[in-house]
């Protein structure tokens, strides 16, 4: 072979291995044409509510009403990032691929739930509550959106960064809190902030390299009054789904801003608390309908639920058709094409909700903030022709602050502190789509958060806040099947197959932001696999696993330590270490360093550059999370100072002179640093 062949022949055998390569990278995630046909492909679960018709149904019929009595745990796996799960385990060929509460990533054997990688992740600020509703998989890639407004691919194999992009046009007001969904090279994600005064948005990436694609509004200015748009909420949180045959992407944009006060917006505020229909076969997306759930809201009654689309008989005709809920407890069911309502009926008691408005003295209504229907709604059987819809059932007393709430940049820019959290319950309602009539209600003595699995075999699968998983006849509503997991449920069921054997995935782990009075205690956060027939379950620790890793989004030159002094004194410290370890560290951390709640110590507490006023709003207005506003003057005045003492804030007055128990506009202005000095010594 002369020179000139030897060098031809290199390379074409190079160009070889690079297409092998290249189409091993792409075998390890699905492909678009898997994708477009997920819902087909009752083996795997590729997209969050399965395939992009959002409807959490699976052909599969091992596990039926006569045998789900034998269903055990197969293992567990203990996650290092602790906090409140909700993402969906997406399964392909023998990987599971999760997203954690900090926006780690771990990809785990499905079988065994052994570790396979880690993607650790800590974001470099974090404005609300921590929490990820899922990844993407395509491309031989592993997508993800983050609180501090990122989107990242990841290489699936091996977990290491792709590419890391900026997402969020404004994100001081914005985060990013819902899956990452892949449709025909594009990454869609709709930011959160809603109660932030954000403008909401959906918005999409190229898979390939982060490039923005377009970008939605979802503020319809001319509907609302002058110029109160410009922090209008409408934001997109939950997930999407799509139609593949036209193209036609469903979005539900939440809660008007502020979310407790109609004054200065009184009008339609689209595209608030409604679900829209955009054609996204365009450079950019254009609105074929929209319908309103609720008109001029002030009780955060997000339209949080996945638009799940299905074809359904409505008076004895087979129609297509979408279906929305919303946070006041309302379901709808609509014809797909025009938007036309065909069922309209409350699932929750709706008790003050559409006859008062929150004031300075406090109205009672249900439900309460933290739903209704949330985020993972329901799902359809075609068997029974019946929609399974989990919901919750808790009141509220709704109050405003005196002054008119004022717009500032990470602060919320609701009116007031959102309501104490009652002893909260949940109720499973099938509804049948021919009538719109209720067939069966069963009660669940915790709040039903984690939406609704159902299977050919004639079963639907849900669970409570609390940490029980269920199993209910489809037709009947009996009880078959019931495990308690000792952990909150807020996560999806999902469902796959492995080696002949059908599983059942759930993550559990804290309630967070979902928080109600009566809970108990929960466990440690885990990735929990059930099949039938297992006895002795492989149990996995966090070995191998980061729990969080610094985030390299992190703006340059913030300070290390704080400037500025304040007056608190030793004992308020010792008080407030008390206190806050009662009421505030299941959310914020023992460390003050965040779990489900934002960090109040530390550098990704200094990146959002608080001021001392803006501490004090948080920590007497929405502190703790069950009961705002409810601790004495004193408590929250210890707390105060426990924290400046953890964020080396040097006491004034030689530590003589106590924080105030009343206003604070007298004391001096402190620029909080990133390094933390826990009372006592203390190691974080």
């Amino acid at each position: 072979m002369n020179a000139k062949s030897m060098s031809v022949w290199i390379a074409a055998l190079a160009m070889g291995l690079g297409a092998g390569v290249a189409a091993a990278a792409k075998a390890s995630t699905p492909d678009n044409g898997a994708l477009l046909g997920a819902s087909g492909n009752d083996n795997e679960w590729i997209l969050p509510a399965k395939s992009y018709e959002g409807n959490p149904y699976t052909g599969l019929t091992q596990i039926a009403p006569n045998n789900v009595a034998s269903l055990g745990l197969a293992w567990s796996t203990a996650l290092a990032d602790e906090g409140q799960q909700e993402a969906a385990a997406l399964s392909w060929k023998g990987t599971l691929f999760i997203a954690t509460s900090h926006n780690g990533v771990v990809a785990l054997d499905a079988a065994s739930g052994k570790l396979k990688w880690q993607f650790p992740y800590d974001p470099s600020y974090i404005i609300s509550f921590s929490v990820n509703r899922g990844v993407g998989i395509a491309d031989g890639k592993v997508f993800m959106a983050t609180l501090d407004c990122r989107v990242i691919a990841l290489d699936a194999e091996t977990g290491k960064q792709v590419w890391n992009v900026a997402g969020c046009s404004d994100p001081s007001n914005s985060f990013y809190s819902m899956a990452a969904y892949v449709y025909k090279g594009a990454v869609i994600v709709g930011h959160a902030g809603g109660d932030y005064g954000t403008e909401g948005s959906v918005t999409a990436f190229s898979t390939k390299d982060g490039k923005q694609l377009w970008d939605w509004s979802t503020l319809k200015r001319d509907t609302w009054p002058g110029t109160s748009w410009h922090h209008g909420g409408a934001a997109v949180w939950s997930g999407l789904s799509i139609d593949p045959k036209d193209s036609t992407l469903f979005v539900a944009p939440g809660n008007p801003g502020p979310d407790m006060v109609l004054k200065g917006r009184e009008g339609p505020d689209l595209y608030t608390n409604s679900l829209v229909a955009l054609d996204i076969n365009g450079k950019k997306p254009k609105v074929k309908w929209h319908y309103q759930l609720v008109k001029n809201d002030t009780h955060d009654a997000d339209t949080s639920m996945i638009p799940v689309l299905f074809t359904a008989k409505v008076a004895g005709k087979m129609q297509d058709l979408v279906a929305v809920g919303d946070k006041a407890g309302n379901f709808v069911v609509l014809d797909r094409a025009t938007g036309k309502p065909l069922h309209k009926l409350a699932v929750s008691d709706q008790t003050g909700f559409f006859t008062t408005v929150p004031t300075v003295e406090g109205t009672h209504a249900c439900p309460n903030h933290g739903g209704g229907i949330e985020w993972l709604g329901g799902g359809y059987d075609p068997a029974s022709n019946l929609f399974f819809v989990p919901s919750t059932e808790e009141c509220g007393i709704w109050k405003i602050d005196p002054n008119p709430p004022v717009y500032a940049p990470g602060q919320a820019y609701k009116g007031g502190a959102l309501p104490k959290r009652g002893k909260g319950t949940g109720v499973l309602t099938a509804i049948d789509m021919d009538t719109g009539a209720v067939r069966w209600r069963n009660p669940l003595p915790y709040p039903g958060q984690g939406g609704a699995l159902i299977t050919a075999s004639g079963l639907v699968f849900t669970s409570d806040l609390g940490g029980s998983l269920y199993a209910f006849s489809t037709t009947t509503g009996k009880q078959l099947w019931h495990v308690d997991t000792g952990s909150a449920v807020v996560a999806p069921i999902t469902t796959y197959v492995l080696g002949g054997q059908q599983y059942l995935n759930v993550v559990v782990g804290q309630a967070g932001n979902q928080q109600t009075a009566n809970l108990p205690t929960p466990q440690a956060s885990r990735v929990l696999a059930f099949r039938l027939g297992a006895t002795q379950p492989v149990v996995n620790s966090s070995e191998g696993q980061v729990a969080r890793a610094t985030s390299k989004n992190a703006a340059a030159g913030e300070v290390p330590v704080s400037i500025g002094d304040a007056p608190y004194t030793a004992e308020q410290v010792t008080a407030g270490a008390a206190v806050y370890a009662q009421h505030c560290a299941v959310c914020h951390g023992a460390q003050l360093q965040g779990v489900a709640a934002p960090a109040m110590a530390g550098p990704a507490f200094a990146r959002t550059k608080p001021t001392l006023a803006q501490l004090h709003t948080v920590v007497t207005k929405n502190m703790p999370l069950t009961a705002p506003g409810t601790l004495s003057a004193a408590d929250y005045a210890a707390i105060m100072a426990y924290m400046l003492s953890y964020e080396c804030v040097k006491p004034s007055g030689d530590g003589k002179t106590p924080f105030p128990t009343g206003d604070i506009s007298a004391l001096k202005p402190i620029t909080f640093g990133a390094k933390i000095c826990p009372p006592g010594g203390g190691k974080e």
